[in-house]
């Protein structure tokens, strides 16, 4: 998949160039996103097999959040550089031959057809409860949610190539050559909410904050229903890469003989209830915000 998307990438910037669309230059940027998905889902199975260091002890999982920043900043540029050339050829519209766009755009549909052919034998049964576990054989789960991704992308990007065709079809009956800019317009706004709203994300994880779908508060009174807590402090939640979380916490309780019991009961609930199995939990007898 990803040789056929990088080949047809080339394509589309090389003709887009020759042509002079600017439908197929912003399809390519379109196809850029595919790439990135690709290679992030990539880099997640071929990284997730390398074990930690004593100088990584995470391993090598923020690859792919540091490969999305990157993807992200990039697909923005271009993306206003589209709207900037987009602005332009609609005060000085030029010919183009809608032929060659049609012929571009369709060998772009064929491949993204293929590449759904090929994903979806692998995106059935899939859930997104499903997490992570120490042991490295146990990562599938996770590599599932990422073809799940780019099947998306793949997706997306094959009704960009119908939009592209569609312009073709427009200028070569109707001579309307902005159809050619209106419908790169289109596509750059289809991509920057996209991108702005994984940048958000990429963002949000680099600086260790609550993954969006589980709430702090809630968790907070989880550990403190755990038979024997007094007390929650200092509880951290964060995201290492997409799929794997971590949460460290201060839990004060009463009995400290029944500390053990009562940590075996708290990484059980963490991870029944949460999906969360990289918990670090500091069993505490006493802190001074615990005195209300």
């Amino acid at each position: 998949m990803l040789l056929l998307t990088s080949a047809y990438f080339v394509i589309q910037i090389l003709a887009g160039i020759q042509i002079g669309s600017l439908a197929l230059l912003s399809d390519a940027g379109h196809m850029l996103i595919d790439i990135g998905a690709i290679v992030m889902a990539l880099l997640a199975i071929s990284f997730s097999q390398k074990p930690p260091t004593p100088q990584r002890t995470y391993g090598f999982y923020r690859t792919e959040i540091l490969a999305s920043l990157l993807n992200c900043l990039l697909l923005i540029l271009i993306s206003l550089y589209i709207l900037y050339e987009a602005s332009n050829r609609i005060l000085h519209p030029i010919e183009i031959n809608g032929i060659p766009v049609i012929l571009v755009a369709s060998i772009g549909l064929i491949i993204n057809i293929v590449q759904i052919k090929l994903l979806h034998p692998h995106t059935k049964h899939i859930s997104a409860n499903e997490g992570y576990h120490d042991n490295k054989q146990d990562i599938t789960p996770e590599m599932n949610i990422n073809i799940r991704s780019v099947y998306l992308e793949i997706f997306a990007d094959m009704l960009a190539s119908i939009g592209v065709i569609l312009a073709g079809l427009i200028i070569i009956y109707t001579k309307f050559y902005l159809a050619d800019t209106l419908i790169s317009i289109g596509i750059a706004a289809f991509i920057i909410p996209r991108t702005w709203s994984l940048l958000k994300q990429t963002i949000h994880i680099l600086i260790e904050g609550t993954p969006s779908h589980l709430n702090h508060e809630e968790i907070k009174n989880s550990l403190l229903n755990v038979r024997g807590v007094t007390g929650v402090f200092d509880l951290h939640i964060w995201t290492i890469t997409s799929g794997i979380h971590a949460l460290s916490a201060h839990v004060v309780i009463m009995d400290r003989n029944r500390s053990q019991q009562i940590l075996q009961e708290i990484n059980s609930m963490l991870e029944k209830k949460f999906n969360i199995t990289h918990a670090t939990v500091q069993i505490e007898s006493y802190h001074e915000s615990n005195r209300i």
